[in-house]
């Protein structure tokens, strides 16, 4: 008798398991349907970055920490060679007169760096 109540309760905890793990599945698709609702984003491209973004987080590669600087730093070797792209290389790394306003969770670090420049001789 002691099997079979095992094997009952057993049973009982996988589909409560089940149940929780569907009611969270459900409720992550409905924010995903709900954020990608707005007419403005295309809906198929919005979801599949979702169910991305989703997965990321179920591996626990999602935001990982760090980063930001050299991805920062590799952003500036598309600029071109000379003058931009040593520009770009001081704005992220906080040379000069350089002013960093926003953050990385909050969408974006905009970073403006004040370069003088010599008069023009004429």
């Amino acid at each position: 008798m002691s099997q079979l109540l095992r094997s009952i309760m057993g049973v009982a905890l996988a589909l409560g398991a089940c149940t929780l793990a569907s009611q969270a599945a459900a409720q992550a698709d409905t924010s995903a349907a709900a954020k990608c609702s707005d007419p403005r984003v295309d809906r198929a491209a919005c979801l599949r970055e979702a169910a991305a973004a989703e997965q990321a987080k179920r591996q626990g590669t999602l935001n990982s920490p760090g980063g930001y600087e050299e991805n920062a730093l590799l952003r500036c070797e598309r600029q071109p060679e000379g003058a931009a792209r040593e520009a770009c290389i001081k704005r992220v790394q906080g040379e000069g007169n350089t002013e960093t306003r926003g953050s990385v969770p909050g969408g974006g670090v905009i970073r403006r760096t004040e370069t003088p420049l010599p008069a023009p001789k004429n």
